[in-house]
């Protein structure tokens, strides 16, 4: 009897590689070991197994176990195939997928975490590889995973952000961050340290409420990133929304990447989780990635996949599954073999 049986198991016969004792690959996909694997891949799933630090308002163990968010989420994509009727697309007829394992996340060396999940990415995109990275916490799910496209790509990138609230503060106090890439400040170090990715061609849905500060806000306005906030969303219509402004994220641009931070749903949207009020829903998420992955973005970053939440861990793989649609919708994949 093999360790996991998925739907795909059961439709089609397909094994499903594990990783390591109970955690399944990514919806059953092989596992990539070596260069070669990449080289022939569309695809490459890499999780980043990082918790949250503590956080004003929070309980100081409220996301410490964010780390298991991406084996949470292989588990549930169990139940899954890569078929969406309503589309009627199967993105598996048309896309290799790979799971290439988890970054490294040493205990208590932030920089190592973040050179690694970096280079697991970099590797991925210079082998021709989409990449859909499921974690974990700032800055290593978000940051780093940027830090890895830039890297891979001569010419500008674009950015197309979900997220409650900015993270674009030049320094914060205390316990809770400073210069270095962290909570609230990891984007503007990202434009520092990483002169191609054009805060010009940044795009940011969903923010909200009196979790902002005006300071991230009047940071945007300076340096030209487009704020559509959830109020806005609504008014608009997401579908009319995307059409506006993703564009601006992917026009013209060598590579565009996606920042889903799952605080950007409602509280209400998923009934085991929730984080903040007067946000996105599931649908509202998924057709973001998805319009933005058919105009070409093909590196997702979805941070704070919630570790107890199955409801979080399937609409994840909802996510990266749609995602994989748009590319496929969209003709930037597969590579020529």
């Amino acid at each position: 009897m093999p360790d996991f049986v998925s739907i795909r198991t059961v439709l089609h016969g397909v094994d499903v590689p594990t990783l390591r004792p109970g955690v399944p690959s990514f919806l059953g996909v092989p596992l990539a070991t070596t260069a070669a694997d990449l080289e022939a891949a569309d695809v490459a799933i890499i999780g980043v197994p990082q918790g949250a630090a503590a956080s004003p308002g929070r309980d100081p163990g409220e996301w410490s176990d964010c780390g298991r968010g991406p084996e949470n989420a292989r588990r549930q994509s169990m139940r899954y195939t890569g078929y969406l009727p309503e589309l009627d697309i199967d993105v598996f007829d048309s896309l290799k997928v790979v799971d290439c394992g988890d970054a490294e996340i040493p205990d208590g060396d932030q920089e190592t975490a973040i050179a690694n999940t970096a280079g697991m990415v970099e590797r991925a995109v210079r082998a021709g590889c989409a990449v859909i990275a499921v974690g974990g916490a700032v800055p290593t799910a978000n940051y780093a995973v940027a830090r890895g496209a830039a890297l891979a790509t001569d010419g500008t990138v674009g950015t197309v952000g979900l997220d409650a609230h900015g993270d674009a503060f030049d320094t914060l106090g205390g316990p809770f961050g400073n210069t270095k890439p962290g909570p609230g400040t990891w984007q503007r170090r990202l434009w520092e340290h990483c002169q191609n990715v054009d805060p010009a061609h940044q795009v940011e849905f969903g923010m909200r409420g009196p979790r902002n500060d005006r300071q991230v806000f009047d940071t945007y306005r300076e340096k030209g990133v487009s704020v559509y906030t959830a109020r806005r969303m609504r008014e608009m219509g997401v579908a009319a929304a995307c059409a506006e402004a993703i564009p601006r994220a992917t026009d013209g641009m060598a590579r565009t990447w996606i920042s889903l931070d799952m605080d950007v749903l409602d509280i209400g949207a998923l009934h085991d989780w929730g984080d903040e009020p007067l946000g996105l829903s599931g649908h509202d998420v998924v057709e973001v990635v998805h319009e933005a992955a058919r105009a070409g973005a093909d590196v997702l970053a979805m941070q704070f996949v919630a570790p107890d939440s199955p409801a979080a861990a399937r609409l994840a793989v909802y996510i990266a599954v749609y995602m994989m649609a748009g590319l496929v919708e969209g003709g930037h994949l597969p590579k020529p073999r």
